[in-house]
This record gives structure tokens, sequence and C-alpha cells, in this order.
């Protein structure tokens, strides 16, 4: 809505939007020219949101604002319906918040907010729409959450920066390197190569700072985090300790992608999900790291070799023949000869068939299941129960 406002500071309203060209003229011979404003701010009374607020099934005002100006309202009454002026990148404001309202072939929009209070979370200011119009009370939206949170603060940049903050806690960084990364053990200077480009991705702040002072992403402290980065030292700290060997690296450095979070998780819905390496691919965890799928191939995707079960090879098949081998032992051990019509102990079958009974019953009761693996565990085979 524009207005003009003369040098005596009287505000005068002009009603049509935009001045004509013969208003100008008119206005410039006049003695006291005054100033004046295309664009005006308006106090966000309520965002229409929710099905109750919309008027009509399609949903055409979604995201309009009831809002009355600052300057040009007339009165309590003066509440008018604006639309979002971009179609693509919206920002909703809340109640108490200002937005710049224009007007455009007939019709209001409204842009950005007033950084009125410079915070992340919120630059409500209730009640400067009326000043201006002597309106005592207003009617907003009922049973509204409050939406201030002094913890949430703005971004730690750097000049260059490209910031999207939302009010929750949640960024958007394009940037450089961070020169200065607070790490548990202190500030960690010359993290990386100047003016290298980084994208972090942060939702969930989890650094807290005093006052208003802006706050420096946290991999690890923060809720959920992506950070791409080309040479930069990330200060990150694995979740698990078991994680050793060559390809651990002992600093996060170079291009790399690092997602952060309580979990993640990959799904796809349709095709496959492909890992490739160039050196290895390194898994750990602290408890427990399952496969679960009808075929799993190891070494070669067209494997042909099956994994032996462990319970069932020791239990079914090598204790049984051990059995059976000691029955035999034992079974040919009193074997006799005959001389001359008089039963002879065979002593060399005797000897030899006790000696392979005794080793073999000692093996069984020592051995037990030393052979079976206590972290690798597979699936029961086909044909499982084995006589």
């Amino acid at each position: 809505m524009a207005y003009k406002i003369n040098r005596d500071d009287e505000y005068i309203v002009i009603p049509d939007g935009v001045t004509s060209a013969r208003q100008v003229r008119k206005l410039m011979k006049q003695q006291k020219t005054p100033e004046f404003y295309e664009l005006e701010a308006a106090e966000v009374l309520e965002c229409l949101l929710d099905d109750d607020d919309i008027t009509g099934d399609d949903y055409s005002e979604y995201g309009y604002i009831m809002c009355r100006m600052v300057i040009s309202n007339k009165g309590t009454n003066d509440i008018i319906k604006v639309a979002p002026l971009n179609s693509d990148i919206k920002r909703y404001p809340y109640p108490g918040e200002y937005v710049i309202v224009v007007e455009y072939l007939g019709q209001k929009f409204y842009t950005q907010k007033l950084n009125l209070r410079n915070r992340t979370d919120t630059n409500s200011m209730p009640g400067l729409s009326r000043l201006q119009a002597g309106i005592s009370a207003d009617s907003t939206k009922e049973n509204l959450p409050p939406i201030s949170n002094s913890n949430i603060k703005m971004l730690q940049v750097s000049e260059g920066d490209i910031t999207l903050e939302g009010r929750f806690g949640n960024t958007i960084h394009f940037g450089s390197n961070i020169k200065r990364i607070k790490t548990e053990d202190g500030d960690k200077e010359n993290t990386g190569i100047a003016n290298s480009p980084n994208i972090i991705i942060r939702a969930g702040q989890g650094v807290l700072t005093e006052g208003n002072k802006p706050v420096q992403e946290d991999i690890n402290l923060d809720s959920s985090s992506l950070w791409m980065t080309t040479n930069q030292v990330v200060p990150f700290k694995k979740s698990s300790e078991k994680a050793h060997g060559k390809t651990v690296p002992k600093e996060y450095n170079g291009k790399q992608i690092i997602i952060n979070s309580d979990r993640i998780v990959f799904n796809s819905k349709l095709n496959s999900i492909h890992a490739f390496s160039k050196n290895e691919i390194s898994m750990a965890a602290d408890r427990r790291m399952n496969l679960e799928s009808p075929i799993v191939n190891l070494a070669d995707r067209m494997a042909t070799q099956p994994a032996v079960a462990g319970d069932i090879l020791m239990d079914d098949i090598i204790w049984k023949i051990v059995d059976a081998l000691v029955e035999f032992g034992n079974g040919i051990a009193p074997t006799m000869g005959s001389v001359v019509g008089f039963p002879v102990p065979l002593d060399n079958v005797v000897g030899p068939s006790s000696m392979l009974a005794n080793k073999l019953t000692k093996l069984k009761s020592t051995m037990k299941d030393s052979a079976k693996s206590e972290t690798v565990f597979v699936g029961n085979p086909k044909g499982a129960n084995v006589g």
C-alpha cells in the first residue's frame, strides 16, 4: 500500500496504491513536497494454514495472511487478506511479526519479514499497527503455541557466506572452510585450505551460547547433520569404538560427505541400493550387524559355493562321525583270534582301536563348540535335518 508523509509529519494515504504520473506532477508543484513510500509494513494477525481458515475447497488461499497495515489502516476492523508474493520460496510469518506489503495488478502481496529483533526464532513485536489506529485489542488465532525459543541462535558465518536459517534450529549454510572449529579438546585452528567450498545442512541446534551470540555448526552435537566439504578437516567422532583398520582415517579431511544422526535409513522403494569403493568398505557396530535376504552372496555376485551351518556341521555330522568311530573302536577292541581252537587276543588290533576310541572321546569332550564362531551366524540351510 503506497502512502506519503508531509514534511510536517502528516500522513496522507494514497488509496489507489500506485501513484500516477499526473499525481506525481501535482505533488511536485506543491510547496511542501511529501515523502512518498510505495512499500508499507503490515502486522500479521493470522496465517491461513488450517482447513477451517481457508475459504473454498481449492486451497487457492493457502498461505495467505490476515494483517493490518501499520500506517494506512483505518481502525480496528481494517484487516485485509494478503497473498504471498513468491509462489516458489515462501516464508510463513507468525502472528505479531511484520511483513512488507506491495500491490501489483490490483492485488496485494506480502514479501519478507521485518527483522525487528534480529533473532532467528521470532521477530514478533505485537501492537505497532494498533498505535497508529488507536486499537486496544486484536483477534488472532486462538490456542496458537508460542514460537519463541531463546536458545535458537543465528549461525556464525564468514564474509561471502549464504545461509538459510529456519526459526527452529534448522539451517543450510553455503560457505567455505571454517577456519576455527570448536572440539572437545578446545579450538582447532587452520582446519583446511582457505576458500574451499562447503555446504552444511543441519536440523537441530546442539550448541548453546549466552545471550544472542551466534553459534557454529557442530557435527557431533547437532541433532542431524550433513557436511559436504572439499578441503575441510571435520572433527567427526565415530560412535563405534570397534571401527579400526587402514581405511578408518586419523582425521576426516579432503573431499567428503559425512552424515551424522541418531538413526540413518536407506530405503529403495523399487530398485537396488549400490555402494562402490575404490579402496575398502568398512562397517562397524557395537552390538550386532544383520544381513537379511533370501540369498546372500559373498566375494562374488554369482557365487555358487554354499556357506556351512556350524551347528548342523558339528552336531549333526562331525560329532556323529566321531561317535560312530568311538563305537567302532570300542567294538573291535575285544576282538579275539583263534589258535588251535582257542581264542587269542589280536594285539595289533586291540591296541590301536582302544587308542582311537580314547582320543576321539577326549577330543569330543574338550573341543565341544570351539569350532563355532561367536560373532558370525548364518541362517538354517535347506534340508537342515540330517539323520
